[in-house]
């Protein structure tokens, strides 16, 4: 039985990972190290089976006669391990051919062998996390789209310890706005064509500027209709943009800032590349697929979609949305916390980025020392006089908005003129599909 040390491969994770399994066996030493304790070469072959065959593929014959493409198994296992010698890559490999798992009688091939050339390349686009996502899709658009256990466990596999990823620069997707930041201001608008609806948005922008009433909620990206969701845009243009305004109508924008620090989840941070680490640190390719993964749903909240296709195509990020704002929960400064908002590419500007505060937070508020109108929310939904109104009014006590408008920011402004960009569109048409 070959074993191995620490000391036999370059690569740290490989070598704390036989580190904390060494003292099981504590009476066997290192067959290249004969002063180190060892373990089973196996063990280490195990770990590398599920990096190799994530990260590695047969390599391919370009033309007839031709060499094949790639490295041999035990080149390439010596590089990814860093491994000390050839000899103990090639033991290594050795080890690898003989766990390899097939039955030729059904046709199967041995993915570990002396004969074969292998090429190394990068993520999988197409992992397990995509099929997740197609069936969580497939579950909540098609199956069943209330008390769905199916579909709060998919989803939950898909976030799980999304938290504690990092891109290249160690900043993490998850992170806290306070109030006074420049993450912390926010803009919204709304074409008004009556004056005097202009004119009670400058007096009173939290309730004209602001997520409308409970019963007038529409279904958006992030909210099905009834739940609160503040829609802002870190910048005018962008803000301006989303809204889609005809030419020749009247925007009316205010700046909103925050109260009190919520907690993000910023998918624009996983257009970074992921922080370097070992291929063998533990949880890594579970976290490379996530990243992936995290990479293919920042795509996929902000693509454009059309008025016709939104009640369908929204279903599948207003469930995640309350996911997360309701289920996930993440630990950070020793204090459970769940994120408030998401913040995603716009779908207008790409180069821009929007936000959506989710439920308690999306509450708006006014600027200290300015009195709200006064709203009646009742449970018909209709305006009762003063007299009735304490015994049918609805009362739910809460915490203090999140957000609050900026009553001297509201300003006007008419749309002149507008900008589309398209591209090319192929129409499939019957004789395409079958042109016999």
């Amino acid at each position: 039985m070959t074993l191995v040390c620490p000391k036999c491969f370059g690569d740290r994770a490989i070598s704390r990972r036989i580190q904390e399994v060494r003292p099981q066996y504590p009476d066997e030493k290192c067959s290249f190290h004969p002063r180190n304790k060892g373990v089973p070469i196996r063990l280490v072959a195990a770990m590398v089976d599920d990096v190799f065959r994530y990260f590695y593929s047969f390599g391919e014959y370009p033309y007839a006669y031709s060499e094949q493409e790639g490295d041999s198994l035990v080149f390439c296992v010596g590089d990814i391990t860093q491994a000390e010698d050839e000899e103990i890559a090639r033991a290594l490999a050795d080890q690898l051919i003989e766990d390899d798992e097939y039955w030729p009688q059904n046709g199967e091939q041995s993915f570990y062998a002396d004969d074969q050339n292998y090429v190394r390349h990068g993520f999988n686009r197409n992992h397990r996390n995509d099929n997740l996502w197609r069936n969580f899709r497939e579950s909540v658009v098609y199956q069943q789209r209330f008390f769905n256990s199916n579909a709060k466990d998919l989803i939950s596999e898909l976030f799980s310890g999304v938290d504690a990823q990092r891109d290249h620069r160690r900043q993490s997707p998850v992170y806290e706005i306070s109030p006074g930041s420049d993450l912390g201001i926010f803009y919204r608008a709304r074409v008004l064509s009556d004056p005097k609806e202009r004119a009670r948005a400058r007096e009173e922008p939290a309730s004209v500027l602001g997520p409308p009433p409970k019963r007038l909620r529409k279904a958006g990206r992030m909210s099905p209709a009834g739940i609160a969701c503040f829609y802002g845009a870190f910048d005018l243009e962008t803000c301006v943009a989303e809204l889609r305004p005809p030419v020749g109508s009247v925007v009316v924008y205010g700046k909103f800032e925050l109260t009190r620090p919520i907690w993000v989840l910023d998918t624009t941070r996983f257009e970074a590349p992921m922080k370097p680490q070992s291929l063998f640190s533990k949880d890594y390719l579970r976290k490379v697929e996530q990243w992936a993964f995290m990479q293919r749903f920042m795509e996929d909240i902000a693509k454009p979609v059309s008025p016709t296709d939104e009640h369908l195509d929204y279903i599948p990020t207003q469930a995640v949305a309350e996911y997360l704002r309701v289920h996930h929960q993440f630990k950070r400064d020793g204090h459970q916390r769940k994120i408030d908002a998401i913040i995603y590419r716009s779908a207008q500007l790409p180069a821009n980025r929007n936000i959506a505060i989710l439920g308690e937070a999306a509450e708006v508020g006014n600027e200290p020392g300015l009195r709200p109108k006064r709203q009646r929310e009742t449970l018909a939904g209709a305006s009762l006089p003063d007299s009735m109104e304490l015994f049918l009014t609805e009362s739910r006590p809460g915490p203090p908005p999140a957000i609050q408008a900026i009553k001297s920011s509201v300003t006007s402004m008419r749309v002149e003129s507008a900008r589309y960009q398209t591209e090319d569109y192929f129409e499939i048409t019957s004789d395409d599909v079958f042109p016999f």
